[in-house]
């Protein structure tokens, strides 16, 4: 069994068929790991819960913007909906748009994926995922979901994961300076924008190895998406 890792889809379905499709993974079989932020920025986040809900073994970690969706959708359901504009101006406005002619059992079916989704995940060889990062100087079971949705210090401070073997994050795009996986110590951030202008990746945690998507904006010809 082999692991792979992708980076923060942001509803870019067409992304995800590509790099399911460029990449070895064998569903099933080996174990795929989404990193967070599913949701929000191009038109089909519905599209790509239905994709990763098909997919056997399986982990799907919450991003700040799947935090925002899933709030989004138990409130609708609750009849007490959330109006968050900070969270409509970045990319939440295409999900509400993707949302909205679905019938309300399917609303209800996605609103079952991000509460699913985890806040961190540790696997057998000692290497954690997690959405954004966390505070490598405390155990991270106790660190606040704000902490591991939000932070940018892991990476930009160039942290060392303490206590793991590698460190594989999502969050801040490394795009465009940086179009591939990067790694700083043992922390492998696997952004490269595909909510902007770059591309969705996925990564085997094991040997490195990457395919990523074409540039998103091509796959959405005349769609802004978070630009």
């Amino acid at each position: 069994m082999e692991t792979y890792v992708i980076g923060d889809i942001h509803g870019a379905a067409r992304a995800l068929e590509q790099v399911l499709a460029r990449s070895p993974f064998r569903p099933g079989i080996d174990r795929l790991i989404q990193l967070g932020d599913v949701a929000d920025g191009w038109p089909e986040t519905p599209a790509c819960v239905e994709r990763l809900l098909g997919i056997p073994n399986s982990i799907w970690l919450m991003g700040n913007h799947d935090w925002w969706t899933g709030r989004w959708l138990a409130g609708r359901r609750s009849k007490r909906p959330v109006n968050n504009l900070e969270w409509l101006k970045q990319g939440g406005q295409a999900t509400c748009n993707a949302y909205q002619p679905l019938p309300e059992a399917q609303h209800r079916h996605f609103t079952e994926f991000f509460s699913q989704q985890q806040l961190y995940y540790e696997d057998e060889l000692g290497n954690l995922y997690v959405h954004a990062g966390y505070d490598p100087s405390q155990p991270i079971a106790g660190q606040d979901a704000s902490e591991l949705l939000w932070t940018r210090s892991l990476w930009r401070q160039q942290q060392r994961a303490a206590a793991y073997h590698e460190c594989f994050i999502g969050y801040t795009p490394t795009w465009p300076a940086h179009p591939a996986p990067e790694q700083r110590r043992n922390v492998w951030n696997v952004d490269q924008g595909a909510g902007w202008g770059g591309r969705l990746t996925m990564l085997n945690v094991r040997t490195k190895a990457y395919v990523q998507s074409d540039p998103v904006p091509e796959l959405y010809p005349g769609v802004t998406g978070r630009g």
